[in-house]
């Protein structure tokens, strides 16, 4: 039953229309919640092989979810069902194209890089990052400022073959554009707003779409051996894209290597220290080539990550390495000279009977005589 009226009551009706309103929650509450006895009771079942209908229902997957992609001047952002997952709002940085990969079957981001399309040569890159991600990763995609100065041919051209229909020749200067699509599947979402003039910038871009999830089974690649690499391998790819042919459900690249030994090695002893930080491709390729490397031994290689950054780390685990991340200190130089001193304080701890030590960037590569 409620209660109208437009007319203040007195203190003391007050106090009883309030004790009343309190009891009759506290009967609803009574009356709605079910003992403890009549929820074991609805349930007979459960045990501990066994899961409740509330449980199964927390466990059950997402099929879909819902993306909501912004290309403006200032800004780009990445929403997922009401949580943003990316965003760059810094009006001095950022400029160009901005994608995101995305995992088709739980919506995690998987990877994302900004391309200064606006430059020379990073349409290239575009196209290079592109074709490096795994077939069905779901891609997003947005414009920052200006993206269409040095986009040259081939990088609309792949850009269409995604499904877009405003890059082949509608997108142009300062246009603001997005773009939801599915790698070797079809476009999701588009949106696209025109520059009025060329001293102008094209409205913000606001794209709001459904993106259907696939079933787990559908995406794990069952072609690959049960063995302890392969574990590695799987954690890798289910959480970071753009390594190409890691990933290959067919023909995966080698993550274990199996180099000749060295006749008379004098430094097999000697433990390797990979000075590391946030360029995880960089350390992908001189890893593989120190591997290959003759008298290679995995067990005596450390990579010290200068920050707390997941895909260098993840590079040195599907390698089967150690990894060490390290908290930044310092500036510039400073900040270098202070990761090289715990980086190397940290080896010698590792290895105290050790003498030497070798110490390699990420960025170089190794020879096969090395």
């Amino acid at each position: 039953m409620a209660i109208y009226s437009s007319c203040p009551l007195p203190q003391a009706g007050k106090s009883v229309l309030l004790l009343c309103v309190l009891l009759l929650a506290c009967h609803s509450l009574l009356l709605g919640r079910p003992s403890l006895s009549a929820e074991v009771d609805s349930h007979p079942a459960s045990g501990p092989g066994r899961k409740t209908s509330q449980l199964r229902l927390q466990e059950t997957l997402q099929s879909s979810l819902v993306l909501r992609v912004t290309s403006s001047q200032h800004n780009v952002t990445v929403a997922m069902d009401q949580t943003v997952i990316y965003e760059d709002l810094d009006p001095r940085s950022g400029r160009g194209l901005h994608v995101l990969v995305l995992h088709q079957a739980t919506g995690a981001m998987m990877a994302q890089r900004v391309f200064d399309t606006y430059s020379p040569r990073e349409d290239e890159a575009l196209v290079l990052f592109l074709s490096m991600v795994s077939e069905g990763r779901i891609l997003v995609m947005a414009v920052k400022d200006e993206a269409t100065f040095q986009l040259r041919a081939p990088a609309r051209s792949l850009l269409t073959g995604l499904g877009s229909s405003c890059a082949s020749h509608t997108l142009g200067w300062r246009d603001m554009w997005a773009l939801v699509a599915v790698k070797g599947g079809a476009r999701i979402a588009e949106e696209y707003k025109k520059s009025p003039d060329f001293s102008s910038w094209g409205a913000g871009v606001f794209l709001v779409t459904e993106v259907q999830l696939f079933p787990p089974q559908e995406v794990e690649c069952g072609a690959w051996p049960e063995t302890e690499e392969t574990e590695r391998r799987r954690l890798f790819c289910d959480s970071v894209e753009g390594y190409g042919s890691v990933c290959s459900c067919s023909s995966p690249a080698p993550v274990v290597f199996d180099p000749p030994p060295v006749l008379n090695n004098r430094i097999s002893g000697v433990p390797v220290a990979i000075i590391a930080s946030n360029r995880p491709h960089y350390l992908y390729r001189m890893l593989r080539s120190l591997l290959s490397a003759s008298g290679a031994r995995p067990e005596m290689i450390t990579v010290f990550i200068d920050g707390f950054y997941s895909e260098p780390l993840a590079v040195a685990h599907l390698f089967g390495l150690r990894g060490v991340q390290h908290a930044p200190l310092g500036l510039r130089n400073a900040r270098i000279s202070q990761h090289y001193k715990a980086s190397l304080g940290a080896t010698f701890q590792l290895f105290p009977r050790a003498q030497y030590a070798i110490v390699l960037e990420e960025d170089l590569d190794v020879s096969p005589d090395f």
